[in-house]
C-alpha cells in the first residue's frame, strides 16, 4: 500500500515538474517569439509602403466580410490586378506572412479581411495595411462572448476607420443601425464617407429558378447578380461605388458583376436528386446572417421548406434572446425545423412555439442528439421538391 502511494506521489511530482519546466521555457522563449513576430509584421508593412500605387481595401465587421471580399475581388478584378486575403488568414502575423509571400510589385489592389476578436486587433492590422478604402459591413452580437459588450465590439470594428489613411474613403453599411448610429465618433474630417444599401439596387427581383437577382444600378444599368441573399445586393452596390471611385467604366463594372459567383458555404445553392434544393449556409454564424437566410428560404414559394441548425456560438448573455428571435422568424417560414440538442436550441423551440400563434405555417420540430444522426435521417424526412437550408451546419456532409 505504501509503495502504491509513493508511486502516485511521484507521478504527481514529475507532472508538476514537467509543467514548471514548460512554463519557464515559455517565459524564456517569449521575448524571442515576440520580436520574431514584430520583424515579420514590420517587413510586411515595409513591403506595402514600397508599393506607392497599391490601393488597400480593408474590410471589418461582425458579419458579411467574406462575401464583401469576394464581390469586390470579382468586380474590381475585371480591370485591376487584385489580391485578397485567403479565407483562414486574418490575423496580423498570418496576413504579414501572406503579404511577404504573395504580393508582387505590379499589384494594384489589395483586399484585406480583418478579423476582430479582441480590442486592438483591427488597429494592429491597419498599422500593417493602412486602408485607402475602409469598409464596415455591420455590427452585432457575434463576438460578445469574448468582447463582453456591444460597445467593445463597435469600438474594435471602427478601428478600421479611425486608423485608415488620411483622406481615405469610408464605406458604411447604411442598412445596419449600429453602424449608422456610431460612425461619426470615428471618422476624420478629411475622410470621404459613402453608404451602400440594398435599396440602391432598383427594380430588384429574385429569380428563384435561375437562383440569381435581377436589378438596376445607377450609372451601370441592368445587371444579373449570381447570389441568393438580398443583403449581398448591398455588397454589389459597395463594389460599384468603389469601382467608380477607381475609374472603372459602366461596361467594365457590368462585366465585373457578371463574374460574381456564390461564395462556398454562404447561401450556396446546390441542386440535388428529386429536385431537392439544398442551401448551404454552414459558414454563417451570426444573427443578422440567420435572418437573411430565413428570408431566402421564404422566397421559395410552392416548396416545402426545411431548416436545420445547431444554433449559434459566442453569443454570450445575448444567446437566449438571439435564439428566441430566430425561432419566431422560422415560425412563419419553415414547415420543418430540425434542431440539434444543446444549450441554445431550446430557445429556438421556445421562439417557434411563441411565433406559431401568429403564423399560418404549420411547424414541425424534429430533435436529434447529434448532427450526424440528423444527417443520417434526412433521407426519410426529405420529399421531392423540398428546399432545405443548412444553417451553421455542414450541408455537404449530407450530400
Amino acid at each position: 500500500m505504501a509503495k502504491g502511494v509513493y508511486i502516485f506521489s511521484s507521478s504527481l511530482y514529475f507532472g508538476f515538474f514537467y509543467a514548471s519546466v514548460l512554463s519557464v521555457s515559455t517565459l524564456l522563449l517569449w521575448p524571442f517569439d515576440f520580436f520574431a513576430k514584430q520583424m515579420i509584421m514590420g517587413s510586411a508593412k515595409s513591403k506595402i509602403k514600397s508599393l506607392p500605387n497599391l490601393k488597400v481595401i480593408g474590410i471589418a465587421g461582425s458579419y458579411g466580410k467574406t462575401t464583401m471580399k469576394e464581390v469586390l475581388k470579382e468586380v474590381l478584378g475585371f480591370r485591376f490586378k487584385v489580391l485578397a486575403t485567403p479565407e483562414s488568414v486574418n490575423t496580423p502575423v498570418g496576413i504579414s506572412r501572406w503579404i511577404l509571400k504573395s504580393i508582387s510589385p505590379d499589384q494594384e489592389i489589395l483586399i484585406v479581411e480583418m478579423g476582430e476578436h479582441y480590442r486592438g486587433d483591427v488597429k494592429e492590422l491597419c498599422a500593417i495595411t493602412k486602408p485607402d478604402f475602409a469598409v464596415v459591413t455591420g455590427i452585432n452580437e457575434a463576438h460578445l462572448e469574448r468582447m463582453k459588450t456591444l460597445e467593445n465590439v463597435t469600438a474594435t470594428i471602427f478601428e478600421i476607420v479611425s486608423k485608415a489613411k488620411a483622406g481615405a474613403t469610408v464605406m458604411l453599411n447604411g442598412d445596419d443601425a449600429n453602424v449608422m448610429a456610431h460612425y461619426k465618433e470615428y471618422v476624420w474630417p478629411d475622410h470621404k464617407v459613402l453608404e451602400y444599401r440594398v435599396e440602391d439596387v432598383k427594380n430588384k427581383v429574385l429569380n428563384s429558378e435561375e437562383l440569381l437577382w435581377e436589378g438596376e444600378l445607377e450609372g451601370v444599368g441592368k445587371v444579373e447578380i449570381n447570389l441568393l441573399g438580398e443583403y449581398a445586393l448591398a455588397d454589389v452596390d459597395a463594389a460599384v461605388k468603389i469601382a467608380q471611385a477607381l475609374g472603372m467604366s459602366p461596361k467594365e463594372i457590368r462585366q465585373g458583376i457578371s463574374r460574381i459567383k456564390p461564395v462556398e458555404h454562404r447561401l450556396q445553392a446546390i441542386k440535388s436528386p428529386g429536385n431537392v434544393l439544398v442551401i448551404d449556409d454552414s459558414y454563417n454564424g451570426n444573427p443578422d446572417g440567420v435572418t437573411e437566410a430565413i428570408k431566402v428560404l421564404a422566397s421559395f414559394t410552392g416548396r416545402r421548406k426545411l431548416f436545420i441548425t445547431p444554433g449559434l456560438v459566442e453569443m454570450g448573455k445575448a444567446a437566449p434572446d438571439v435564439h428566441r428571435k430566430i425561432g419566431k422568424e422560422l415560425a412563419g417560414v419553415a414547415s420543418v425545423v430540425i434542431l440539434i440538442k444543446n444549450s441554445v436550441t431550446l430557445y429556438i423551440e421556445e421562439g417557434i412555439k411563441s411565433g406559431s400563434q401568429q403564423s399560418a405555417v404549420s411547424n414541425q420540430i424534429v430533435w436529434f442528439d447529434t448532427t450526424q444522426e440528423a444527417h443520417a435521417a434526412l433521407g426519410k424526412i426529405l420529399q421531392p421538391n423540398d428546399v432545405i437550408l443548412f444553417q451553421n451546419d455542414w450541408g455537404d456532409n449530407y450530400l
